[in-house]
């Protein structure tokens, strides 16, 4: 063989050997940074979400009777509990829980893919022991709250609990391959069933719950002018068509803006970085977390903007 297709045979190997590693020590950081970004964005918007539902049956149930006057605005019902004036659907300690189960998950995602994608993963013991101070009361957190009204606080802490170990191993173990595949059998399975559990209370609890508040504002106010338009002035029923106009439009963006598609988005991140954490770094495995990352990252901005948009039901 001539010395020229020698030198060029062996720069292409040299490419080829060079390009892998290329791609997940360096390059590999722009797809980890994409999922940071969306996490993060996803993780605002739904605490968003979870801090307004109490805001917003409030206000729904002052709405009631600002257009029913027989109703009568109180503290408490008859039996003892606290009506929405003054109760929380979710208190702040639940939806703080719910924040730092989803921070939990960005957390061990990260973790995972510098150890699928690094040259050197490194040690950290001390971020590790922060971590685990941190999040090690989260499972008992979650399950006093279920004593405290939060029907499915309980059903998070069995995998919270697994997971966080999971994630505090993952920092300390030396062996990088070891950890690496302990970490997808024993916290892969986690992350799904919390997914799974956030997923359930968007669709079956608040999505709904707050849908019906919506679509009922809308009929109070409608009623509250076909049954009083004879005897309005005409800026009073320009007053009154205006806030049936708001209301309708806030309970068409409910319809629009669906929170579950956060919770699906993170669910698609994690198993593409699952299977790339699998793949011992093929290039074209690279390749497809790339366009897996890129793509959550648009999912992901797209329905928190839908949710950011939300409003409360607008006053008079």
């Amino acid at each position: 063989m001539r010395p020229g297709r020698r030198l060029a045979g062996l720069g292409l190997a040299l490419g080829l050997g060079l390009l892998p590693g290329c791609r997940t020590a360096a390059g590999f950081r722009e797809p980890v940074a994409r999922f940071k970004e969306g996490h993060t964005t996803a993780s605002v918007a739904l605490g968003t979400y979870y801090a307004e539902l109490n805001r917003f049956e409030r206000d729904l149930y002052l709405d009631e009777r600002l257009y029913d006057p027989g109703l009568e605005v109180l503290a408490s019902e008859a039996d003892g509990q606290a009506t929405p004036l003054l109760g929380k659907l979710f208190s702040p300690e639940s939806i703080q829980a719910r924040m730092e189960a989803i921070a939990l998950l960005g957390t061990y995602a990260e973790r995972l893919a510098t150890l699928a994608g690094a040259e050197d993963a490194g040690k950290l013991p001390e971020g590790a022991q922060a971590l685990g101070t941190r999040l090690g009361t989260l499972g008992t957190q979650l399950q006093t709250l279920s004593g405290k009204g939060d029907a499915t606080a309980a059903r998070y802490v069995a995998p919270v609990t697994t997971l966080v170990g999971v994630v505090t191993s993952l920092f300390l173990e030396e062996r990088q391959g070891q950890a690496l595949q302990e970490g997808i059998e024993q916290g892969a399975p986690q992350v799904t069933a919390i997914l799974d559990l956030l997923e359930a209370d968007l669709t079956e609890v608040l999505g709904p719950q707050r849908l019906t508040g919506a679509k009922q504002a809308v009929a109070s106010r409608v009623l509250y002018y076909n049954l009083r338009r004879d005897t309005l002035s005409l800026a009073e029923r320009r007053a009154v068509l205006e806030d049936i106009r708001q209301a309708a439009t806030h309970y068409e963006a409910l319809v629009v803006a669906n929170p579950v598609e956060l919770a699906r988005a993170l669910r698609d991140a994690h198993a593409a970085l699952v299977r790339f954490a699998r793949a011992e770094r093929r290039l074209e495995s690279f390749e497809e977390l790339s366009g897996a990352m890129q793509a959550f990252q648009g999912r992901v901005d797209v329905a928190s903007a839908a949710v950011q948009a939300l409003r409360p039901p607008p006053a008079p």
